[in-house]
């Protein structure tokens, strides 16, 4: 049969669509359950620590100390926004951080500020594709790593 004389394909606006993997509500819950868990901590004004430094249960289950991880948390938010151009100001963690970090006593708005910066990044993860959050935690996950090994300027 000539090329001419075959029937067209029938157009199919589905065949053209682009799915875009954005997370299920439950692996959504999963990423950010230990953190929602430690601001609830914060929240009641007492937490768990060791040694002196305030730690919480972290993903696997392991007790993580609290300020690293909320600065480490703010560091891939900040990757995050800087490529998607997001209206997210991660300034009130990293001062929480700082106040953990040097065991100065928490107020109540620093712990809401913060609360209100991770509510915006739960409202963030859950529109945003799986594979832009995956691709910046493995960023991050490196830049963690670089700085262990005190390679910190060549990520």
């Amino acid at each position: 049969m000539p090329r001419s004389s075959k029937p067209r394909r029938q157009y199919n606006p589905a065949r053209n669509r682009v799915v875009v993997n954005k997370p299920r509500l439950d692996s959504a819950l999963r990423v950010f359950e230990p953190v929602f868990a430690a601001f609830d901590q914060l929240a009641t004004g007492e937490i768990e620590t060791v040694r002196g430094a305030p730690v919480f249960k972290d993903w696997s289950g392991e007790w993580c100390e609290l300020a690293p991880a909320i600065d480490g948390w703010a560091d891939c938010w900040d990757r995050i926004i800087r490529d998607l151009s997001l209206p997210i100001d991660t300034a009130q963690l990293r001062k929480l951080a700082k106040r953990l970090a040097n065991g100065v006593p928490l107020v109540e708005e620093d712990v809401t500020s913060a609360r209100a910066v991770i509510d915006a990044t739960w409202h963030a993860y859950i529109r945003l594709p799986v594979e832009i959050t995956r691709s910046h935690a493995q960023t991050e996950e490196i830049a963690i790593a670089f700085d262990r090994m005190g390679i910190r300027e060549a990520a």
